[in-house]
């Protein structure tokens, strides 16, 4: 922690997704940020800090919302933070060229705290296309500073810094935000709830003109707060009997009202605002979401995606096999030579190194397949790739929410799972939980692209780790179909998404988004991989001195490939990794370095052990064969039910030895 004697501001970040909020923290935080969840949360947690005058400046970057109602978890975690934390300063990042939109969560968040500033982000990019913001206008009528800045540019850092330290002491910014009127009849009714929730003194920590908009708004978890402690009846009797006079829907004109009070901010602070035409992004769209051409670029481009992940990476991966190969025979006859007890060296050489060096040997793709996920999702391609399978999910009966679970699901299970919860549709989410193991997450892309890449040429390797894809998300529409035979489903709901503006990839943002994901990977995967690796070791080890095939691994190993080398091709030594893998995929492929450890180059190794149908098999059963420990604690979490937690650990399992069999006999007849 910095100095006691230095001045602590705290201050939060708050914007809608995709208005550069993450870029602005990274750009003014550096190297200086941890990333974390919420407390009982899976989504990302960031903090961060810089130091100005002697003063110690501690950032945090609540999630991407459009709201501060609490209908989802990054609207609960941002409220919830804003009320009971006090931030010093609620900074809101609005996009330039969606200064309308951007703004809404500005008026929302008015209504919540009057500590509040505005940067005005994407400038550039407004400029481009004829837009023009003068932020003295804004400051005149929000009664907030405002900032107009771009993330791009390198040079606004200390201009930004400035800025927040000058709204921190309020001698160069006075906070006095504008007072959102309704209409005249709203505005009563406000003041009437107001003035009984203060004659009552009931949750006080709360504005209670915010109170009051958010009891007309329906805002179920403040209603449910304040019913705790006073009975609401008389007053949803007076907003019903206003409603219905007035024949309003009082969300609908609350939202309007807000919406009316923007445009005529904006359209009076922003110069060529009424002459706004098609952007660049619209013509684009015109092509890239094409009902015809939007399916042929889609698999063109993640095509070449891994075709690079793997070119790329290869001659990297084969430096580092070959630099450990040595690494680990100049170990070993040290150890030799200074009459190491035989087990030390076995446990170093054929342990410790073997399991950690497998480890190393993905970290490249990992980074890579990382690195291009970063480009896609800076230039605005990743969100259009979810809009565009939202219509092939509909066709199985699935509301596009639930491709947004699937695009969390291959970074991690877990956090797939949690998205579920944005799923209206119970049955949907139900099968979306059940199915999310299917997808590939991080630990297995690392076994699937050191795999292909040993047995298969770059662009076969690409070729078919494209499919495997392909096939984990067929299982999950398939699985959709077979469960709507069993429950009652509605109609599938269109996914409502705001797609952002095409740019030009930021080698900073790639830099931050790459680490972010791919250093959390590293770091859980070589924590857990040191200890696998001692496990996995010692059972393969045990009785010392024996064949491998008669160590406490290998009996296990035999005993259940009596059933899966006929049908699935697997020996024991491929079964041993699946197992292990059970708890946590990580342990795979340090299990494979460990039993197929033999001091030299474990990709020599692997391709004189095993057969091309047989390295199919096993990346197939890898694929989708069950969930890890840690995906079963949400499915349980999630459902509620151990009955469903069953199922969604053996309904994998028995679909992908149905499909691996078949597949394996296939090739095994061809081959």
């Amino acid at each position: 922690m910095q100095n006691d004697h230095i001045i602590e501001h705290k201050i939060v970040f708050l914007g809608n997704p995709n208005v550069g909020k993450s870029s602005l923290f990274n750009l003014l935080t550096g190297s200086h940020q941890h990333v974390g969840n919420w407390p009982g949360k899976t989504i990302e947690k960031k903090e961060g800090h810089f130091i100005l005058s002697d003063e110690f400046f501690s950032l945090i970057d609540l999630p991407g919302t459009y709201s501060l109602s609490a209908r989802s978890d990054e609207e609960i975690v941002t409220r919830k933070f804003i009320t009971e934390e006090e931030p010093d300063l609620v900074c809101i990042i609005s996009d330039a060229t969606r200064l309308e939109r951007t703004l809404f969560l500005a008026l929302q968040t008015m209504e919540l705290t009057k500590k509040i500033a505005i940067f005005i982000n994407m400038t550039d990019l407004a400029e481009k296309i004829g837009l023009y913001i003068d932020n003295k206008k804004l400051e005149e009528q929000l009664g907030v500073p405002v900032l107009l800045v771009s993330a791009t540019d390198d040079n606004s850092v200390i201009r930004i810094k400035k800025f927040l330290y000058d709204a921190i002491h309020t001698d160069k910014y006075e906070f006095n935000p504008a007072m959102l009127l309704y209409s005249t009849k709203i505005e009563l009714m406000i003041q009437s709830i107001s003035r009984q929730i203060e004659y009552r003194s009931i949750c006080t920590e709360y504005p209670t003109r915010w109170l009051a908009v958010k009891i007309l708004e329906g805002d179920e978890s403040v209603i449910e707060t304040l019913e705790a402690e006073y009975d609401l009846t008389n007053v949803f009797d007076k907003i019903n009997k206003l409603a219905k006079s007035e024949k309003l829907d009082l969300n609908v004109e609350l939202s309007k009202s807000k919406y009316s009070i923007l445009h005529k901010i904006v359209a009076s602070s922003v110069t060529g605002f009424k002459d706004f035409q098609e952007s660049r992004s619209d013509k684009v769209d015109k092509i890239i979401l094409n009902k015809f051409w939007s399916y042929p670029i889609l698999i063109v481009i993640y095509a070449a995606f891994f075709l690079i992940t793997f070119y790329a990476s290869s001659p990297i991966i084969n430096g580092i096999d070959l630099g450990i190969s040595q690494f680990s025979f100049i170990v070993e006859n040290w150890l030799i030579n200074i009459n190491s007890p035989a087990i030390l060296t076995s446990l170093i050489v054929n342990g410790i190194i073997a399991g950690i060096a497998a480890v190393l040997l993905f970290i490249p793709i990992i980074v890579i397949f990382y690195s291009l996920i970063a480009i896609m999702e800076d230039s605005g391609y990743l969100a259009r790739s979810a809009f565009i399978m939202d219509r092939v999910m509909s066709k199985f009966g699935l509301q596009g929410t639930a491709f947004l679970s699937m695009v969390m699901g291959f970074g991690c299970n877990v956090a797939g799972i949690m998205a579920t919860r944005t799923i209206k549709n119970e049955k949907d989410r139900i099968s979306m939980i059940i199915t999310n193991s299917f997808l590939p997450c991080a630990a297995r892309l690392g076994v699937i692209a050191f795999l292909t890449g040993i047995f298969f040429e770059p662009w076969l390797a690409a070729l078919l780790m494209l499919t495997l894809y392909g096939f984990s998300i067929f299982l999950v529409l398939a699985s959709s179909l077979l469960f709507g035979l069993f429950f009652k489903k509605n109609d599938p709901l269109p996914l409502i998404m705001e797609l952002p503006e095409y740019r030009r990839p930021r080698l900073r943002n790639i830099y931050y988004l790459t680490w972010t994901r791919a250093g959390i990977f590293i770091k859980k995967a070589g924590t857990f991989i040191f200890i696998a690796s001692l496990f996995i070791w010692l059972m393969s080890s045990i009785p010392f001195g024996a064949p491998p095939e008669r160590t406490i691994a290998g009996y296990l190993g035999r005993g259940i490939s009596y059933v899966t080398e006929p049908l699935l091709g697997l020996d024991w030594k491929m079964v041993i990794p699946l197992l292990f893998g059970i708890p946590a995929k990580e342990a795979i492929i340090s299990a494979l370095g460990i039993l197929y450890s033999t001091g030299g180059s474990i990709i020599e190794v692997l391709k004189a052990s095993w057969s091309i149908p047989q390295a199919i098999s096993f990346l197939l059963f890898q694929l989708t064969y069950a969930p890890c420990f840690a995906a079963l604690a949400a499915i349980r979490s999630e459902t509620k039910s151990w009955k469903l937690t069953a199922l969604g650990f053996y309904y994998p399992i028995i679909v992908t030895i149905i499909f691996t069999t078949i597949v394996f006999q296939i090739l095994n007849f061809v081959m």
